[in-house]
């Protein structure tokens, strides 16, 4: 008898729905994750060829999923822009523009982009998020002074983020 295959909840739904969004968002045609015994391969185009060191997966687990209506529909191919920053009571927010580690110096031992009290332009890179061995820039994209730093250097962060304040007056 075989074992009952395991549905999928809300919260699996959803980070699947959170990968498809990076990738989208990404420069890469695929995504693999692999939990267990439990692989999702996510893409456009015919799938990457696997590895000859790799044994075949195991068959696919298919269990019936409704996808929420907020999953969005595919779109083409491109790198969207960074969100525009954003004002709240402390300033002027930069965000991630994508998931990754954080990198508040350009290399180890160096001093760090930006810190409080800087004054920075619109097209200061302010920080580095990295995502599988590829660096994004991050500029200010305002012209003011750096109020706070959200977050800490080597910390992982998600898209959207905020990474820090900028006080824009």
């Amino acid at each position: 008898m075989s074992e009952p295959t395991r549905g999928l909840t809300d919260d699996d739904v959803d980070q699947v729905a959170r990968l498809v969004e990076s990738l989208d968002r990404s420069g890469f045609d695929f995504l693999q994750v692999e939990l267990g015994d439990l692989r999702i391969t996510i893409g456009t185009g015919s799938p990457p060829a696997p590895d000859v060191a790799t044994p075949p997966p195991p068959p696919p687990v298919v269990a019936p999923v409704v996808a929420p209506a907020a999953v969005p529909a595919p779109v083409p191919q491109t790198v969207a822009p960074p969100p525009p920053p954003s004002v709240n009571a402390g300033g002027v927010e930069i965000t991630a523009p994508t998931m990754g580690i954080f990198y508040a110096r350009p290399e180890p031992g160096k001093p760090p982009f930006v810190a409080i009290g800087d004054v920075v332009e619109e097209t200061t890179t302010v920080a580095l998020v990295e995502v599988m061995k590829t660096f994004h820039s991050v500029a200010a994209g305002v012209r003011g002074t750096v109020v706070e730093v959200c977050v800490s250097d080597t910390d992982f962060v998600e898209f959207g983020a905020v990474l820090m304040r900028v006080d824009p007056a």
